[in-house]
C-alpha cells in the first residue's frame, strides 16, 4: 500500500512540474495571456480503491497546494519596461500620422480591460459580495448598516 501511495505522489507530482513548465513556457509565449481553460483529471481506478483514510487526505492536500512557480521580480520588470517602450514607440508613430489621442484612448481602454479579472477565482478566496461568502462574512473595509448605524448614533470614536 505505501508503495503504491509513494508511486501515486511521485507520479503525481511530475505532474505537476510538468504541467508548470508547461505553464510557464506558454506564458512567455503568448506575453502573459491566462488561459481560463480549467482540466479536470481523474485519478487511475487502481488508485481509487485507498482504503485508508490518512492516506487519502493527505493526498488531497497535495492536490490543494499551488505548484505555480513564482516568477522573478527582475523578469517582470523587464517584462514591463519592454511592453512600455512597444507602446512608447507605436505612440509616437501614431503621433506622426496624427492619430496620437486616438491610441492612447484605446490603449487605455484595452489596459483597463486587461486588468480586470475574467478567470475563477483561487480556492479559499472569498468574495467581495457578502452573500458568496460562508456565514455571509464581509470582506475588511466594508461598510456595514450596523457599524454605519452605530457612528450615526455615538460618533465616529465608537468604532471597533
Amino acid at each position: 500500500m505505501e508503495a503504491k501511495l509513494t508511486a501515486y505522489r511521485d507520479r503525481k507530482r511530475r505532474r505537476a512540474m510538468v504541467e508548470s513548465m508547461k505553464n510557464s513556457v506558454r506564458g512567455v509565449l503568448t506575453w502573459g495571456k491566462t488561459d481560463t481553460t480549467v482540466i479536470t483529471e481523474t485519478p487511475p481506478p487502481a488508485y481509487v480503491e485507498l482504503e485508508d483514510r490518512e492516506d487519502i487526505e493527505s493526498i488531497q492536500s497535495e492536490e490543494s497546494l499551488d505548484l505555480s512557480p513564482s516568477q522573478n521580480p527582475v523578469v517582470t520588470q523587464v517584462t514591463y519596461l519592454l511592453y512600455f517602450l512597444l507602446w512608447a514607440t507605436l505612440y509616437m508613430i501614431a503621433l506622426q500620422f496624427e492619430f496620437g489621442a486616438v491610441y492612447f484612448i484605446l490603449s487605455s481602454l484595452v489596459l483597463i480591460w486587461k486588468n480586470t479579472r475574467s478567470g475563477p477565482k483561487k480556492k479559499g478566496e472569498i468574495s467581495a459580495y457578502s452573500v458568496f461568502n460562508p456565514n455571509c462574512e464581509a470582506i475588511d473595509g466594508t461598510l456595514k448598516a450596523e457599524q454605519f448605524e452605530r457612528e450615526i448614533r455615538f460618533g465616529a470614536s465608537s468604532i471597533r
